[in-house]
């Protein structure tokens, strides 16, 4: 009886054990969210990887810059993990979102 008791408990021990780890060790959502960066960081890098890619960048408030590039004139909101373009310039975006994923 004694050992069914101590099974039991090193049991649910040990599944209460997987079950917390499991739970804090993934990472879930946008692959930029885990990611620990200044907000002055992340314009450095949004600003580096436009002018790579050939656009001219230029801070427009806080969180936002102006990219520019073959008469083409795109806005480029970024908020916490989230970077969005007005109008739409899947490119430029994708450009962007993969600086900030390495």
């Amino acid at each position: 009886m004694k050992n069914t008791i101590r099974l039991g408990t090193l049991s649910l021990l040990a599944s209460l054990l997987v079950v917390g780890c499991a739970a804090t060790s993934g990472i879930s959502g946008d692959a930029i969210a885990h990611k620990t960066v200044s907000s002055k960081e992340i314009q450095r890098i949004i600003k580096k990887a436009g002018e790579d890619d050939g656009w001219r960048m230029t801070k427009f408030r806080s969180n936002s810059m102006i990219a520019e590039k073959d008469g083409v004139v795109t806005t480029l909101t970024y908020k916490n993990a989230t970077i969005t373009t007005d109008p739409n310039n899947s490119s430029l975006q994708s450009t962007i979102e993969d600086a900030l994923n390495h």
